[in-house]
Protein backbone atom coordinates (compact mmCIF):
# COMPACT_ATOMS: atom_id res chain seq x y z
CA UNK A 1 0.00 0.00 0.00
CA UNK A 2 2.87 2.34 0.88
CA UNK A 3 4.45 1.70 -2.53
CA UNK A 4 1.21 2.42 -4.39
CA UNK A 5 0.61 5.64 -2.48
CA UNK A 6 4.19 6.71 -3.07
CA UNK A 7 3.91 6.02 -6.80
CA UNK A 8 0.68 8.04 -6.96
CA UNK A 9 2.27 11.05 -5.31
CA UNK A 10 5.44 10.79 -7.40
CA UNK A 11 3.36 10.55 -10.59
CA UNK A 12 1.40 13.66 -9.69
CA UNK A 13 4.62 15.47 -8.83
CA UNK A 14 6.14 14.53 -12.17
CA UNK A 15 3.11 15.90 -14.01
CA UNK A 16 3.19 19.14 -12.03
CA UNK A 17 6.92 19.79 -11.82
CA UNK A 18 7.96 18.69 -15.31
CA UNK A 19 6.50 21.76 -17.07
CA UNK A 20 8.48 24.01 -14.73
CA UNK A 21 11.69 22.11 -15.20
CA UNK A 22 11.30 22.35 -18.96
CA UNK A 23 11.30 26.13 -18.81
CA UNK A 24 15.01 26.25 -18.28
CA UNK A 25 17.89 24.16 -17.07
CA UNK A 26 19.61 27.05 -15.35
CA UNK A 27 17.15 27.21 -12.47
CA UNK A 28 18.76 27.24 -9.05
CA UNK A 29 18.44 24.38 -6.59
CA UNK A 30 16.21 26.59 -4.43
CA UNK A 31 13.82 27.19 -7.33
CA UNK A 32 13.56 23.47 -8.03
CA UNK A 33 13.10 22.79 -4.32
CA UNK A 34 10.11 25.13 -4.12
CA UNK A 35 8.63 23.79 -7.35
CA UNK A 36 8.55 20.38 -5.67
CA UNK A 37 7.16 21.83 -2.44
CA UNK A 38 4.46 23.63 -4.42
CA UNK A 39 3.50 20.34 -6.05
CA UNK A 40 3.40 18.66 -2.65
CA UNK A 41 1.16 21.41 -1.25
CA UNK A 42 -1.30 20.91 -4.07
CA UNK A 43 -1.13 17.16 -3.64
CA UNK A 44 -1.77 17.31 0.12
CA UNK A 45 -5.33 18.39 -0.72
CA UNK A 46 -6.00 14.89 -2.05
CA UNK A 47 -5.07 13.26 1.25
CA UNK A 48 -6.63 15.64 3.78
CA UNK A 49 -10.32 15.87 4.69
CA UNK A 50 -11.69 19.10 6.18
CA UNK A 51 -14.82 19.22 8.38
CA UNK A 52 -18.10 19.83 6.58
CA UNK A 53 -18.45 23.37 7.90
CA UNK A 54 -15.13 24.28 6.23
CA UNK A 55 -16.19 22.97 2.82
CA UNK A 56 -19.93 23.62 3.00
CA UNK A 57 -20.14 25.41 -0.36
CA UNK A 58 -19.14 22.93 -3.07
CA UNK A 59 -18.45 25.68 -5.62
CA UNK A 60 -16.02 27.61 -3.40
CA UNK A 61 -12.30 27.20 -4.15
CA UNK A 62 -9.76 25.47 -1.95
CA UNK A 63 -7.66 28.37 -0.61
CA UNK A 64 -3.92 27.93 -0.22
CA UNK A 65 -2.52 30.87 1.72
CA UNK A 66 1.12 31.92 1.88
CA UNK A 67 2.06 34.28 4.70
CA UNK A 68 5.41 36.07 4.77
CA UNK A 69 8.16 36.59 2.21
CA UNK A 70 7.06 34.23 -0.55
CA UNK A 71 9.89 31.89 -1.69
CA UNK A 72 7.83 30.14 -4.38
CA UNK A 73 8.12 32.62 -7.26
CA UNK A 74 6.19 31.13 -10.20
CA UNK A 75 6.33 27.59 -8.79
CA UNK A 76 2.52 27.40 -8.70
CA UNK A 77 2.14 28.16 -12.41
CA UNK A 78 1.53 24.48 -13.35
CA UNK A 79 -1.43 24.22 -10.91
CA UNK A 80 -2.92 27.63 -11.64
CA UNK A 81 -5.96 26.32 -13.52
CA UNK A 82 -6.17 22.84 -12.01
CA UNK A 83 -8.94 21.56 -9.77
CA UNK A 84 -8.96 19.21 -6.83
CA UNK A 85 -11.98 17.49 -5.29
CA UNK A 86 -14.03 19.33 -7.91
CA UNK A 87 -12.85 22.74 -6.70
CA UNK A 88 -10.42 25.28 -8.06
CA UNK A 89 -7.27 25.89 -6.04
CA UNK A 90 -6.83 29.56 -5.20
CA UNK A 91 -3.40 30.87 -4.16
CA UNK A 92 -3.67 33.81 -1.76
CA UNK A 93 -0.60 35.68 -0.51
CA UNK A 94 -0.38 37.58 2.78
CA UNK A 95 2.17 40.12 3.94
CA UNK A 96 4.46 39.25 6.88
CA UNK A 97 2.47 39.33 10.10
CA UNK A 98 4.41 42.30 11.49
CA UNK A 99 3.53 44.35 8.41
CA UNK A 100 -0.10 43.41 8.79
CA UNK A 101 -0.03 44.52 12.43
CA UNK A 102 1.54 47.85 11.49
CA UNK A 103 -1.16 48.38 8.88
CA UNK A 104 -3.71 47.55 11.57
CA UNK A 105 -2.46 50.41 13.71
CA UNK A 106 -3.83 52.77 11.06
CA UNK A 107 -6.79 50.70 9.96
CA UNK A 108 -8.07 48.08 12.41
CA UNK A 109 -10.76 46.94 10.00
CA UNK A 110 -8.05 46.07 7.45
CA UNK A 111 -6.25 43.91 10.00
CA UNK A 112 -9.50 42.19 10.96
CA UNK A 113 -10.24 41.42 7.29
CA UNK A 114 -6.76 39.98 6.77
CA UNK A 115 -7.02 37.80 9.87
CA UNK A 116 -10.45 36.62 8.71
CA UNK A 117 -8.93 35.74 5.32
CA UNK A 118 -6.14 33.79 7.03
CA UNK A 119 -8.73 31.80 8.94
CA UNK A 120 -10.68 31.01 5.79
CA UNK A 121 -7.65 29.32 4.21
CA UNK A 122 -7.76 25.55 3.89
CA UNK A 123 -3.96 25.34 3.76
CA UNK A 124 -1.59 27.99 5.09
CA UNK A 125 2.11 27.91 4.29
CA UNK A 126 4.05 29.91 6.90
CA UNK A 127 7.25 31.18 5.29
CA UNK A 128 10.58 31.04 7.11
CA UNK A 129 10.51 34.86 7.34
CA UNK A 130 7.81 34.34 9.98
CA UNK A 131 9.88 32.07 12.20
CA UNK A 132 9.63 34.45 15.17
CA UNK A 133 5.86 34.71 14.69
CA UNK A 134 5.01 31.02 14.25
CA UNK A 135 3.16 30.71 17.55
CA UNK A 136 1.24 33.93 16.94
CA UNK A 137 0.12 32.87 13.45
CA UNK A 138 -0.86 29.38 14.55
CA UNK A 139 -2.87 30.86 17.42
CA UNK A 140 -4.62 33.23 15.00
CA UNK A 141 -5.98 30.32 12.93
CA UNK A 142 -6.56 27.95 15.86
CA UNK A 143 -10.07 26.53 15.82
CA UNK A 144 -10.60 27.24 12.11
CA UNK A 145 -9.46 23.91 10.61
CA UNK A 146 -6.46 25.34 8.76
CA UNK A 147 -3.74 22.93 7.60
CA UNK A 148 -0.62 24.82 8.69
CA UNK A 149 2.56 23.98 6.77
CA UNK A 150 6.14 25.21 7.10
CA UNK A 151 9.73 24.31 6.33
CA UNK A 152 11.69 25.29 9.41
CA UNK A 153 13.17 23.60 12.43
CA UNK A 154 10.79 23.21 15.37
CA UNK A 155 7.67 23.92 13.30
CA UNK A 156 5.78 20.84 14.49
CA UNK A 157 6.77 21.46 18.09
CA UNK A 158 5.28 24.97 17.75
CA UNK A 159 1.94 23.45 16.79
CA UNK A 160 2.31 23.30 13.00
CA UNK A 161 0.77 20.31 11.22
CA UNK A 162 3.11 19.52 8.31
CA UNK A 163 6.77 20.49 8.02
CA UNK A 164 9.04 20.07 5.01
CA UNK A 165 12.58 18.86 5.59
CA UNK A 166 15.49 18.21 3.24
CA UNK A 167 17.13 14.80 3.36
CA UNK A 168 19.93 13.88 0.96
CA UNK A 169 18.86 16.81 -1.25
CA UNK A 170 15.32 15.44 -1.44
CA UNK A 171 12.15 17.06 -0.12
CA UNK A 172 10.53 15.07 2.66
CA UNK A 173 7.86 15.96 5.20
CA UNK A 174 6.83 15.23 8.77
CA UNK A 175 3.37 15.41 10.36
CA UNK A 176 1.99 16.46 13.74
CA UNK A 177 -1.14 14.33 14.14
CA UNK A 178 -1.92 15.90 17.50
CA UNK A 179 -2.18 19.35 15.89
CA UNK A 180 -4.18 17.90 12.99
CA UNK A 181 -6.69 16.37 15.38
CA UNK A 182 -7.08 19.64 17.26
CA UNK A 183 -7.75 21.34 13.91
CA UNK A 184 -10.42 18.69 13.12
CA UNK A 185 -8.49 17.54 10.06
CA UNK A 186 -8.40 13.95 8.87
CA UNK A 187 -5.08 13.02 7.27
CA UNK A 188 -5.35 9.84 5.28
CA UNK A 189 -3.17 6.84 6.06
CA UNK A 190 -1.53 6.90 2.63
CA UNK A 191 0.05 10.27 3.43
CA UNK A 192 0.97 9.28 6.98
CA UNK A 193 2.89 6.28 5.71
CA UNK A 194 4.99 8.52 3.49
CA UNK A 195 5.92 10.94 6.28
CA UNK A 196 9.46 10.83 7.60
CA UNK A 197 8.21 11.43 11.12
CA UNK A 198 4.74 11.45 12.70
CA UNK A 199 4.00 13.00 16.09
CA UNK A 200 1.07 11.21 17.67
CA UNK A 201 -1.06 12.32 20.59
CA UNK A 202 0.00 9.31 22.66
CA UNK A 203 3.66 10.21 22.23
CA UNK A 204 3.00 13.83 23.19
CA UNK A 205 1.18 12.73 26.35
CA UNK A 206 4.03 10.42 27.33
CA UNK A 207 6.47 13.27 26.89
CA UNK A 208 4.39 15.38 29.31
CA UNK A 209 4.29 12.55 31.84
Amino acid sequence: MRVRAYKLIVWVLVLLVAPCAAQGRDESAAQREYQIKAAFLYNFIKFVDWPKEKVAESNEPVVLGIVGKDPFGNAFAPVKDKQDKGRKVLIKRFKPIEELKKSGEKDKSLLEREIDSLRKCHLLFICSSEEKSINEIINLVKGHSVLTIGDMQGFLESGGIINFIMEEKKVRFEINMTAAKHAKLQIRSQLLRLAKRVIKEEASQQAKD
